[in-house]
């Protein structure tokens, strides 16, 4: 039996449909996770930049098992395997979690918000439909502080995927009690937006995101910029705390791979963009 889990020492498949765990004939030498990710799918419906949706979605899982063990009393480290994917091989092992008991956490951890973890995940939903209520630049700021800011000094409220946190947050404001329309970059230490620019460009980012209306109808559009295969899994941790983090402020949310990158440049400047996060109250 496993010192952690409650099961016979061997590999397990996890199958998400069902919700079972099926042993397989290969044995294990560590307790803990492996994330698989089969590319072709995605790439065959959305080209070559389909690779950076799946690094994006590695992230996104990372993240929810991160909270998921800290929520149990558990503790995982990272090791990221395979990132660079390509049409000759179907399967790849993009990371390992290997797991641990803590008797506590660092101070960073034990801070909490309102909603449970579980609750937050069942509720976590994409929504694309906002209503015309405007939203507080308290919920905006809560949204970016619990999903990038350095909660504690030096620590985001995320694993660490690098040497560096590697991802950077601008938001675009159309509709938030006490900011004006523009272009904020959030400061991840100070927890701060600063007004860089001042405009509505709610037209310009509809159209640089190929018309997605989720972009049209929100109140502000938070973007994630970046560098290199890192930062697309960085920018999908980021991004499931995002989703996390609008259920708790009564927000909604959807993840937005698909845009044009010169256009976004253009308004934000000479990072590049690697997730788009419209964000809004729901509509009825």
């Amino acid at each position: 039996m496993g010192r952690i889990f409650p099961l016979k020492t061997g590999l397990y498949k996890y199958v998400s449909c069902s919700g079972n765990l099926v042993q397989s004939s290969v044995n294990a030498d560590f307790e803990g996770f492996l994330f698989s990710v089969l590319p072709g799918r995605t790439v065959t419906y959305y080209g070559e930049r389909g690779y950076m949706y799946v690094r994006n979605e590695v992230g996104h899982a990372l993240q929810n098992l991160f909270l998921s063990l800290v929520s149990h009393g558990l503790w995982g480290s990272v090791r990221l395997v395979e990132l660079e994917f390509g049409p000759g091989k179907p399967q790849y092992i993009a990371a390992r979690v290997d797991v641990a008991r803590v008797d506590s956490y660092c101070r960073g951890f034990s801070l909490e918000k309102g909603v449970l973890f579980d609750t937050a995940v069942v509720l976590r939903r994409s929504i694309r439909n906002y209503s015309r209520e405007a939203i507080s630049s308290e919920s905006l700021l809560d949204v970016l502080k619990w999903s990038m800011g350095e909660i504690v000094a030096g620590s985001r409220p995320y694993l660490k995927f690098g040497e560096e946190y590697g991802v950077n947050g601008s938001v675009a404001v159309f509709n938030v009690r006490g900011l004006d329309k523009g272009i904020y970059e959030f400061d991840a230490k100070d927890m701060e937006l600063e007004l860089v620019r001042t405009g509505d460009f709610r037209e310009k980012l509809w159209r640089a995101s190929l018309m997605q209306e989720s972009v049209r109808r929100a109140a502000a559009v938070i973007v994630l910029f970046g560098d290199g295969l890192l930062g697309e899994v960085e920018a999908g941790a980021v991004g499931q705390n995002i989703y996390l983090n609008a259920v708790d402020e009564g927000l909604g949310t959807v993840a937005i791979g698909a845009f044009h990158e010169e256009d976004f440049l253009e308004v934000f400047g000479e990072q590049r963009p690697l997730y788009v996060f419209p964000l809004g109250k729901p509509a009825e």
